[in-house]
């Protein structure tokens, strides 16, 4: 009812009005300030707005009577009201009325509801109907307008979606609770699959979740904290997801499961391997010596190497890579895959491979003596590590040798063949950085956890003779690959990087790794082009990469066009195509890039943790009027911290910090320096 309807409410009145979603009998005792001071037949007083009240009917009570004889008014009232309700034909009335656009009031619908005179138990009883039915009539500003038949039709479906979310709400919240308060450990049935969804939803993006209000809801009524924290509780406590579940991967989309078709597809893929022999398109390199050099875990060999001597101060050496194109064809389901993962995802706890194992691990990969299908890149060099001749054949190759990269370490002093082609590639690398390459290397931090939940983090320095001999080599074959498609005018995709500034604001530091940093900050970012450019800091024009087609969809994509170029003198792609592939391939990059340093970091977090680490040593990056940009040395991660206030810090100064707050879900750690 509008407050001009009621403004003559007085004491004695009865008012109907909704409180929680029910509508309650009151009776007025006292108006003041446009508010009603009413005892309700729940036997409560309260105060009441104008605007609140949904029907008044004057001069019902007496509100000198005695508060019980009052109470038993109200009762007697709403007895009397609820029978005549029963009378109301919310859809015959319907009927009648359907089609008329015109809005009518509760007095005029008791009339065509009721024979007899109306009274205003009528009107209140019909109002009463039509507001709780919400389905047949539209109520606004204390009119009721007939729905049309569409809009109660869809109506209709609207109220069973309310109803059905108010089930979930309502069961859910007690699923909730349950799991919520059960002892840790014991098994829990998963309510309703949709639900479960919507909380995995929230768990991961929290108020941007289009989920949120429900979860909030839900939780609410649950009664436990409203907050993306509980929902990971209770999804590890229903065993959905772990303790350490990787969250980054799911709010980017990433997934680590095959399809069944692109498992099926891999398999049939995989036969085609006993169809590799040599002839007029594939040349046979079984005789030479094919090594391997990679890591112990490796399972996805796609490079190998071989050396042997020409004479005459020359030698030979072959950069033999998996034909995964042999295997994956031009937009099946299997490229599909590949296209939409764009590479290997390599995480401390997981690895996400870019193609399914049979391919990977099997049929691609360069496995120690099996026959197996290469691009092969066979390069004549001298001892000052000049490349005079490169052949680049599809072939086929027997690795002979799987070597780890410490064995090569050590083999370079006890070979000559390995001693030689660690020189070899020494050559490689300084006719690089006399073409401008800039040789900034970092240490790389591997982190591991293994079975029992426990980390491990090695360092490993770049500069070691085995890194600088796949790296050099790897760099070499990529290089003539660009080269070839740049002559040739066939359209590729390069990595391009156009500028190395050198730094100028020079700060004196007795760490390297400090002034590594500060350089590496300068680079322009590596970009890929549809179009032939120089990488700076690689000392390369022009660049692309061929050498992990296993691993890198860019580089099956290149090896594709490679191949087809030599063998049919045709394009797989025009370079528009190229240009759509690297916008699509870029975005998934990025998003890998996120789960990588994001998790890496989780890891190396909760390594802290589990040693129990409480102080650190940092170098001073940078700074500004409050804070502190830090490099931890030891684990590669930056951090920041307040300055101190006692004693100055400067640019380029080894410091010691106090780990004041840790928590690796969150990603926090607050450090002091000390």
């Amino acid at each position: 009812m509008n407050p001009s309807e009621v403004s003559g409410v007085s004491p004695g009145t009865v008012v109907e009005f909704f409180e929680a979603k029910e509508l309650l009998l009151g009776v007025c005792l006292a108006v003041k300030d446009q508010k009603l001071h009413v005892l309700t037949e729940a036997n409560r007083e309260m105060g009441l707005v104008l605007r609140r009240v949904v029907s008044a009917s004057p001069n019902k009570l007496n509100p000198a009577q005695h508060r019980d004889d009052l109470l038993r008014g109200l009762k007697s009232l709403r007895h009397l009201r609820e029978s005549l309700a029963a009378q109301v034909n919310v859809e015959e009335l319907w009927s009648v009325l359907e089609g008329e656009s015109e809005a009518y009031g509760p007095q005029d619908l008791a009339e065509l509801v009721f024979a007899s005179q109306v009274t205003d138990d009528h009107v209140a009883a019909v109002q009463r109907v039509l507001l709780a039915d919400r389905l047949y009539f539209q109520f606004k500003d204390g009119l009721f307008t007939a729905r049309t038949a569409a809009q109660v039709e869809r109506r209709r479906e609207e109220m069973a979606r309310e109803a059905e979310r108010e089930r979930l709400l309502e069961e859910g919240a007690q699923w909730v609770r349950r799991v919520w308060q059960a002892k840790s450990g014991a098994r829990q049935e998963i309510f309703d699959h949709t639900v479960l969804e919507k909380i995995k939803d929230f768990g991961l993006f929290g108020q941007e979740s289009e989920n949120a209000a429900f979860v909030k809801e839900l939780f609410g009524r649950a009664g436990i904290p409203v907050q993306p924290a509980s929902a990971f509780r209770l999804l590890v406590r229903l065993g959905v997801w772990s303790e350490n579940e990787n969250l980054y991967l799911h709010q980017q989309g990433l997934s680590s499961e095959f399809s069944d078709k692109a498992l099926a597809a891999a398999e049939r893929a995989k036969e085609l391997v006993k169809g590799v022999w040599t002839g007029e398109e594939r040349s046979d390199f079984r005789s030479l010596e094919v090594f391997t050099i990679d890591s112990a875990t490796t399972r996805d060999f796609d490079d190998a190497l071989s050396f042997r001597p020409l004479g005459q101060g020359q030698w030979e050496v072959g950069v033999h890579i998996a034909d995964a194109a042999h295997f994956v064809g031009l937009h099946d389901v299997l490229d599909e895959e590949a296209a939409s993962r764009a590479t290997s995802i390599y995480l401390p706890d997981r690895r996400i491979p870019m193609l399914p194992s049979a391919l990977s691990e099997e049929a691609c990969s360069l496995c120690l003596g099996k026959d197996r299908a290469t691009l092969s890149f066979i390069m004549e060099v001298d001892e000052t590590g000049q490349i005079h001749r490169c052949l680049i054949r599809p072939g086929v190759v027997r690795v002979t040798r799987r070597l780890t990269y410490e064995q090569v370490d050590g083999l370079v002093e006890t070979e000559e063949a390995f001693k030689v082609l660690w020189h070899l590639s020494e050559r490689l690398r300084e006719q690089r950085r006399e073409r401008g390459a800039v040789l900034l290397p970092l240490p790389e931090i591997h982190v591991s956890v293994n079975d029992h939940g426990m980390v491990q983090l090695v360092r490993y320095e770049k500069e070691s003779p085995s890194q600088m001999i796949v790296s050099e080599w790897m760099i070499a074959a990529n290089g003539r690959a660009a080269a070839y498609l740049a002559e040739k005018n066939v359209p590729a995709i390069y990595r391009c990087q156009a500028e190395c500034r050198p730094e100028t604001d020079q700060v004196q530091s007795d760490y390297p790794i400090f002034h590594i940093y500060r350089q590496r900050r300068l680079f322009a970012r590596a970009e890929l082009e549809t179009r032939p450019g120089p990488h700076c800091s690689l000392g390369m024009n022009p660049y692309t990469t061929v050498t992990s087609p296993i691993r890198r969809y860019i580089d099956l994509v290149v090896q594709r066009q490679i191949k087809a170029a030599l063998l049919e003198g045709r394009l797989v792609y025009a370079e528009d195509e190229l240009e759509k592939l690297v916008t699509r391939v870029r975005v998934q990059l990025g998003k890998i890039a996120l789960v990588q340093r994001k998790w890496t970091r989780y890891w190396i977090l909760r390594y802290l943790e589990q040693e129990d680490i409480q102080t650190l040593h940092a170098i001073v990056l940078d700074k500004n009027a409050k804070f502190a940009h830090l490099l931890l040395p030891d684990f590669l991660l930056e951090v920041q911290a307040p300055l101190p206030t006692d004693h100055p810090v400067a640019a380029g100064e080894m410091v010691r910090l106090k780990i004041e707050r840790l928590h690796p879900r969150d990603d926090v750690l607050r450090v002091q320096i000390v």
